[in-house]
């Protein structure tokens, strides 16, 4: 077997090493942890599944990469935005961020440990000959660490090597560290262009129904929630039928990773008749306020007394009734607000005069 020159620069030991790594993925090909054939997917921000590299294979390393030697290597890979596939994103910020975090990790209090790891492109991810020089490159990563990757290119795959040892070649050992990793950025995001822009603020009546609605390009998307039509599509209206705070999440899937929107509707009320007021003329609460009501000018207010007589009715109302020397007792108010562009279940309620 010729060896190549990436493998025999920058160590003695490097020859020997790259013998016993091409033999030993031959026998471990089909090996479960994450390995040339079969790198780990990273999704945007979705942690991977943790994996130990102590279950890694052996790797050649190219002589770009900041460590010599890979020999428990695990892969994982990660796609850029998709500019082929969307030709309408604007690809204007090429970095991320890689987060690895370390789980669990044996240690040895004389040797140390650490974990090596490093983000390049490749042709073949099982040649290191066809390795590009590393856009980033550490050593010694004994907890977690967030690595700042600049110069990404639009619809490429990009490689993560993840490495480790105890002590220094060739009397180390191959380290038993369990990891994870998530990256997130503007060169992986997509921006699904949810609208409206700020869903989590968006409030509706009752009998109002919010429309919601994403990049078309991005789905198919399907969508969950109280009282949403349709299930699927980029655009659906949401219609919760009592008061409250409700989710709603649309989710699609590019390039084998989810893609999740979150809305946040809220359903309050359009007025807030007072449960009382105080007709004496002592310039406090003397009238019936009904809180927002001036925003209605079409509504339609009828009071009735306990025996269901009509006392008092009034459309456009101003906060101005003050009883009409009724006395003091519970009354009974239908208010019907009667909107333009779209209906609404009559409001009812008892308010008290006190005197």
């Amino acid at each position: 077997m010729q060896l190549s020159p990436l493998m025999t620069e920058k160590s003695p030991y490097r020859a020997v090493f790259a013998v016993f790594a091409s033999l030993f993925m031959l026998c471990f090909a089909e090996l479960s942890a994450q390995d040339c054939i079969d790198p780990g997917l990273i999704c945007p921000l979705t942690s991977t599944d943790t994996v130990s590299v102590s279950e890694g294979v052996p790797s050649g390393v190219p002589d770009s990469f900041c460590f010599d030697d890979a020999p428990n290597a695990v892969f994982f890979s990660f796609e850029t935005l998709d500019t082929e596939q969307f030709p309408s994103i604007d690809y204007q910020d090429s970095t991320a961020f890689l987060a690895l975090t370390v789980d669990s990790c044996a240690t040895d209090t004389l040797a140390g440990t650490g974990i090596n790891i490093s983000v390049f492109s490749a042709e073949d991810l099982c040649d290191p000959n066809t390795y590009s020089e590393p856009l980033a490159c550490n050593t010694e990563q004994e907890e977690g660490s967030q690595i700042f990757i600049d110069g990404l290119e639009p619809s490429t795959t990009y490689y993560v090597m993840v490495t480790g040892i105890l002590g220094d070649d060739p009397d180390g050992t191959v380290s038993d560290c369990a990891v994870f990793l998530s990256v997130s950025g503007p060169a992986v995001e997509y921006d699904l262009a949810a609208t409206p822009a700020t869903p989590q603020n968006q409030q509706i009546f009752p009998g109002a129904s919010a429309d919601l609605a994403l990049n078309p390009d991005f789905g198919p998307y399907e969508w969950s929630g109280e009282q949403v039509n349709p299930t699927e599509g980029s655009a659906v209206a949401a219609s919760p039928q009592e008061f409250g705070a409700f989710t709603y999440f649309a989710q699609t899937e590019i390039n084998d990773c989810p893609y999740r929107e979150q809305f946040l509707i809220t359903v309050v009320p359009p007025v807030t008749p007072f449960n009382a007021f105080t007709p004496n003329n002592d310039g406090f609460n003397d009238t019936w306020e009904i809180d927002r009501i001036t925003e209605w000018p079409n509504a339609q207010i009828i009071v009735y007394s306990r025996w269901g007589a009509k006392v008092f009715q009034a459309t456009n109302y101003r906060n101005d009734w003050d009883g009409d020397n009724l006395p003091a007792a519970t009354y009974y108010y239908v208010i019907e607000l009667n909107p333009i562009d779209f209906s609404t279940e009559p409001i009812t309620g008892s308010v008290t005069i006190v005197r």
